[in-house]
C-alpha cells in the first residue's frame, strides 16, 4: 500500500502491493478463509491494478483493505482482536454496572497489551472447547 500522506482517502494500491498480498496469503493460507465473493473482487482489483498500475476508487480500495487484513492476519493478530472485543464488551458491562466508578483501575487494566493478549488465549481456549463468547 502507497501512502503519500496518511490520510485514507489517499491509499492506493499497486498491483505489486496487490501481488505481494495475494502471495502472502497462498502461503499463509487465509486465501482459503475468504469467500468467493471476497476472492472474486480481490482477484479483480490486481487485474484492475495490472491494467492501470494503481486502484484509485476509494470504494474498491476500502473493500480492498479490508480483504487484504484478513488476508495479512495472523494467528498473534487474531488474537490479539479477540482480546480487545471481549475488553471492551468487558467495559461497556463494567460502566452498565457501575463497577468502572468503584474500581477505576479497571479502564487501565483493560488497555494493558500483557493483559489483553491473556484475553485473547483465553478466549480462544474457551472456544476451542465449544463454550467461546461470540
Amino acid at each position: 500500500m502507497h501512502t503519500d500522506k496518511t490520510t485514507v482517502s489517499q491509499i492506493k494500491f499497486s498491483y505489486q502491493d496487490l501481488t505481494k498480498i495475494r502471495l502472502k496469503a497462498y502461503r499463509n493460507g487465509n486465501w482459503r478463509r475468504l469467500t468467493v465473493v471476497e476472492r472474486a473482487l480481490f482477484k479483480a482489483g490486481v487485474e484492475l491494478a495490472k491494467l492501470r498500475g494503481v486502484v484509485v476508487n476509494p470504494s474498491l480500495i476500502n473493500r480492498l483493505k479490508l480483504i487484504a487484513l484478513k488476508l495479512l492476519q495472523t494467528t498473534a493478530t487474531k488474537i490479539l482482536q479477540l482480546g480487545r472485543d471481549y475488553a471492551s464488551r468487558l467495559l461497556e458491562l463494567y460502566n452498565r454496572n457501575g463497577v468502572a466508578k468503584w474500581f477505576p483501575h479497571i479502564r487501565s487494566l483493560l488497555r494493558d497489551p500483557d493483559y489483553l493478549l491473556w484475553l485473547g488465549v483465553k478466549q480462544t481456549a474457551m472456544r476451542s472447547i465449544g463454550i467461546g463468547f461470540d
